[in-house]
């Protein structure tokens, strides 16, 4: 669990990226009163892929 944890940070870091390139394209700037948003996507997308991770080991046979 350690080892895909940490597998997942250059994952997350693409993530945090590429939203950042859609706040510049949508000329919106990385303020305090925007990180609302800004986090709120982000974390709406981390739930999502871990989400998917988890159906994914679920159908391999994996349970905790």
């Amino acid at each position: 669990m350690v080892c895909m944890s940490l597998s997942m940070i250059p994952i997350f870091k693409k993530d945090l990226r590429e939203l950042k390139e859609a706040c510049k394209a949508k000329n919106m700037k990385w303020n305090i009163p925007n990180m609302k948003f800004i986090f709120s996507r982000f974390f709406l997308s981390l739930i999502q892929r871990v989400n998917q991770i988890e159906e994914a080991l679920i159908a391999k046979g994996y349970s905790s």
